[in-house]
């Protein structure tokens, strides 16, 4: 009996021993765990710092920081981002091109140092030196390399994730293509950039762009509104600069083109009512209301897109003529008459809409006093 008992003894006190050695390397774990979080949080914060200075232009700033960032670098390939985004920063500031171009090209890893020499030319708008020194170049079969974008427009604290180098050297190559009138070259590199970019805000900019080349240069209307359309559905899109927004409007009016109204405006509907495209906005439901035969409810938008709010708008004086003119439409004569007389007797007003206005009274047998 008291064996038994010294056996269960025994082991109780193994079993306690077991745990004290399992609770003292669980807590050195998560002490290293905490530890190397600390450690990825700081750095990443560094890397925001650093890449927000750039994105604002402060490019002295930027470059101090990503020194740090290189010579803290433990990955060599890490340290090879850092020298490339150190040769950007150079290269961009007033007189410095050639320098920076010359350590872009010292970087030694293919993809960071085509990278940062195309980023730097584009900087310079040299868009025939970026097909000229790149166009062959298959940057499709780059090694996948890690680079961090912060969005000015969403802010430090937001917009920012690790994508892959070769997105936005398609993007510098795509718009180079495009301005250079290489319409098909254009469009291969922005898809391809447009399928490799996660973060929102790069990408709603690539998609805009290719979005533009498709109805101006490619004259393909219905797949730049195809494109739009996709723009539209970005969740964090609206924290994003006014192409965002614009989306909606170039998808809208493409659909008030093909007598699609109902569809323009659900479309418009899910624009914010708020921001610098707010009057656009008012005026886009105003002309899809006002072309369904939808004459109130046009009124009633034309008249918000009128509001004193937006009186210093350079569109405030179209909104007050389709106000006029939807009103004059709708059977509202006198009403219709004194806007059009507001508009005549601006001096603000452009000649143009002001005739437009003479020609209205005329037809409604009021000629302008």
């Amino acid at each position: 009996m008291k064996n038994i008992d010294r056996m269960k003894r025994d082991f109780v006190v193994r079993s306690m021993m077991k745990r004290s050695v399992s609770a003292f390397i669980l807590f050195w774990a998560e002490l290293a765990f905490s530890a190397n979080f600390q450690i990825d949080f700081q750095r990443e914060h560094q890397e925001r710092v650093a890449e927000m200075s750039f994105s604002s232009q402060e490019y002295p700033k930027a470059r101090e920081a990503f020194e740090k960032l290189a010579v803290a670098a433990k990955d060599p390939i890490e340290k090879k981002l850092w020298q490339a985004r150190i040769a950007a920063a150079v290269g961009l500031q007033k007189g410095k091109l050639e320098e920076g171009l010359a350590m872009a090209k010292a970087v030694d890893d293919k993809p960071y140092s085509l990278y940062a020499q195309m980023e730097i030319m584009f900087a310079a708008c040299d868009y025939k030196g970026i097909v000229t020194g790149f166009g062959q170049e298959d940057i499709a079969a780059w090694p996948p390399r890690r680079l961090a974008i912060v969005s000015l427009w969403t802010g430090i604290n937001s917009g920012y994730k690790d994508e892959d180098v070769r997105s936005m050297a398609l993007y510098y190559r795509g718009y180079a293509h495009y301005k250079t009138g290489s319409g098909e070259a254009a469009e291969k590199d922005l898809e391809k950039a447009a399928e490799l970019i996660n973060s929102d805000c790069p990408k709603v900019e690539i998609l805009r762009t290719l979005a533009n080349l498709e109805g101006q240069l490619l004259k393909n209307n219905e797949k730049a509104f195809a494109v739009n359309m996709k723009i539209t559905h970005i969740r964090g899109g609206s924290n994003c600069n006014p192409s965002f927004m614009y989306s909606f409007l170039d998808a809208a009016a493409y659909l008030r083109e093909q007598k699609r109204y109902d569809e323009a405006l659900d479309v418009l509907n899910r624009m914010s009512d708020s921001g610098g495209w707010q009057q656009d906005r008012y005026i886009a439901i105003g002309k899809a209301l006002a072309e369904a035969n939808r004459l109130e409810e046009a009124i009633a938008a034309y008249r918000k897109s009128c509001d004193d709010k937006f009186k210093d708008n350079a569109d405030i004086f179209d909104a007050r003529l389709a106000l006029g003119d939807t009103l004059a439409k709708a059977g509202k004569t006198e009403e219709a008459i004194a806007t059009y007389n507001t508009l005549i007797a601006s001096e603000k007003c452009g000649t143009a809409i002001r005739g437009k206005a003479k020609t209205a009274l005329e037809k409604l047998g009021k000629p302008a006093k």
